[in-house]
């Protein structure tokens, strides 16, 4: 029996709950879940990324109220056309190619409007590993609390943009400088042609905001180290247990069904999540075969994932147009998604986090806009 640590569920949720506000996670629901684009590892190689172009992770599903639901996916099968000896259902059963092409996909659209039908919720979070391992710099600047989160968030955007422009430039930085252990010295040199980035950037925000950037990442250059940033030169991203173990406790009064995971499955088995001295028996890993909502998980992360990968192509003005032009087929299906995503966030915020660039959120926000 390997020897738990105990972690209180409340000390996990409580500080997004209130940063945030987010409303209504206590009530009793299961969730379901799968993830895409799990990299488990992402760090710094002499060449770039051990992984060229690491894409959004998504980590979610679908959900319903209560402990138990009834399921029967015969019909759904039989109207997709997936045979009854096919062990599962997956997503690119349902859809393939291009995004767009995936969007014309018949069997997306039964899909969609099943969930519909059954009334169920779908959650998620998605996140950037190489935005979510940048935006520490701007929180570990001492002037940061002057700004209020709205703000923050900007002035993390506004460095994004900076560092993705000529990611070469930016990991040879990164390296030199062992990011992200940047060591008792380093942290003026670093901010320094950090600084030489944000100050050739004209282009990419507003001149006001370059400003705000520029004084925000001086203010830390007397700083030994940053503090939020960890310890391990050239490590991105160790793995992604820790959203895990962030929804499970966010959604403490719930059950949390996830796909076999076993690396996660080792990092949470190493806690006792406690509640006010109880502990939660309130998840557990299984065999997406024997676990149909699992299935359903695997096609919603799928799709999202999809569609986060290449809206990232296009700015405002071009996803405007490229809504103009979408088929029928297509729109009904992007309406579809919007009409599941909104009922949602309407029982509560909390279903959808998204931890990436403000641009990235405006373009998905734009393109399910109704």
């Amino acid at each position: 029996m390997v020897d738990q640590m105990d972690i209180d569920v409340n000390g996990q949720r409580d500080p997004a709950i209130e940063l945030y506000g987010l409303p209504v996670t206590d009530e009793a629901r299961t969730l379901y879940y799968d993830e895409t684009n799990n990299h488990r590892l992402v760090y710094l190689t002499d060449d770039g990324f051990n992984v060229p172009d690491p894409r959004f992770f998504v980590l979610g599903g679908v959900a319903h109220p209560g402990l138990k639901k009834a399921i029967d996916l015969s019909q759904l099968r039989r109207s997709m056309g997936i045979q009854p000896a096919t062990p599962e259902i997956k997503f690119d059963m349902i859809a393939k190619g291009d995004f767009l092409k995936m969007l014309s996909s018949k069997k997306l659209n039964i899909f969609l409007n099943w969930l519909m039908d059954e009334a169920y919720l779908i959650h998620f979070i998605a996140l950037d590993p190489v935005y979510y391992s940048y935006v520490d710099i701007v929180d570990s600047m001492p002037q940061i609390g002057m700004f209020n989160l709205v703000d923050r968030y900007i002035l993390k955007r506004d460095l994004y943009r900076v560092l993705r422009r000529d990611l070469d430039t930016t990991q040879d930085i990164l390296r030199r400088y062992s990011y992200p252990a940047l060591t008792s010295g380093n942290v003026r040199g670093f901010l320094t042609e950090i600084v030489e980035l944000v100050e050739d950037a004209d282009d990419l925000m507003p001149h006001y905001n370059l400003m705000m950037l520029k004084g925000v990442l001086q203010s830390g250059r007397a700083l030994s180290s940053l503090p939020l940033l960890d310890d391990t030169p050239g490590l991105i991203m160790e793995n992604f247990s820790s959203l895990f173990m962030h929804r499970i406790c966010l959604f403490k009064a719930s059950q949390h069904i996830l796909d076999n995971e076993d690396k996660v499955s080792k990092v949470l088995e190493k806690y006792r999540f406690m509640d006010a001295g109880e502990q939660l028996d309130f998840y557990r890993f299984v065999d997406s075969k024997l676990e149909p909502r699992v299935q359903l998980a695997d096609v919603v992360v799928g799709l999202l994932s999809a569609c986060l990968a290449w809206l990232r192509e296009f700015d405002s003005e071009e996803i405007f147009e490229i809504k103009q032009g979408l088929t029928p087929a297509q729109n009904d299906n992007r309406l579809a998604l919007s009409a599941l995503v909104d009922r949602s966030i309407a029982v509560t915020d909390a279903f959808v986090q998204k931890a990436m660039s403000l641009d990235d959120m405006e373009r998905l926000e734009h393109f399910l806009d109704r």
